[in-house]
């Protein structure tokens, strides 16, 4: 396998329950979750209805070849941290797919940063789909990108 360990996704949608408590366990579970998450290394730190806040503490692993953090690293954050919001805003047996993502980065985060932060606030919701407006800042409270992210909330399957 290449790229490190992989661990079968761990965390299950209980279509019972409204979002809010899912994004609760999720924060209980931290990195726990397994798959990508767990892969990446980031898990929600903070969350109410309509706001996240995701931390990654940064490892040699998150590096590209200059020397800074990759920026799939960082467009996993916003992305995470898009989804998260909207999922605190769910009621039960819906879920959510992220449906388009932009962003802008605006400094770089050398890989020697301890830790980044992604915070996601939702800024339009109706039935059918939710937008998150988000940032990325490292620990010493530098921005390193904003974006913002389209959420279509279904059905659970």
């Amino acid at each position: 396998m290449r790229g490190g360990v992989s661990e079968p996704v761990r965390f299950k949608l209980d279509p019972t329950v409204d979002g809010l408590d899912l994004l609760r366990r999720w924060m209980e579970a931290g990195d726990g979750v397994g798959g990508f998450l767990k892969r990446l290394g980031a898990h929600p730190v903070e969350g109410r209805e309509g706001f996240v806040r995701v931390a990654l503490d940064i490892d040699p692993g998150h590096a590209n070849f200059i020397g800074l953090v990759h920026g799939g690293v960082t467009a996993s954050l916003i992305d995470m941290a898009g989804g998260a919001a909207v999922m605190s805003i769910l009621k039960p047996g819906q879920t959510l797919v992220t449906s388009d993502l932009t962003m802008r980065f605006l400094n770089a985060a050398p890989s020697d940063t301890a830790r980044l932060e992604a915070t996601g606030t939702v800024t339009y919701r109706d039935d059918r789909k939710a937008v998150v407006a988000a940032e990325v800042r490292t620990d010493t409270g530098v921005v390193v990108a904003q974006g913002t992210v389209g959420v279509a909330i279904r059905a659970a399957r």
